[in-house]
């Protein structure tokens, strides 16, 4: 994981797999620090990060904004 993005210069920043399994269950992380599932196996969890990564392109901001507050509320 130490590619550059399209568009980055300058050194690579340090990344982490966005993918975990704790007591057999899937989970990714997200940019926000929010830990999303529960999935079944790793596949299941990539499903799920490509339905939030649509989630958070299309939203519209006021959910978004509501989304972003939600996760320091916890």
């Amino acid at each position: 994981m130490d590619e550059k993005r399209n568009g980055e210069a300058g050194a690579v920043p340090m990344r982490t797999d966005r993918f975990f399994a704790v007591n057999s269950a899937w989970y990714f992380a997200t940019r926000e620090g929010a830990s999303i599932g529960p999935f079944g196996d790793k596949s299941e969890a990539q499903k799920g990060l490509d339905d939030f990564l649509d989630f958070i392109q299309l939203a519209e901001p006021k959910v978004l904004s509501t989304f972003y507050a939600s996760l320091h509320t916890a």
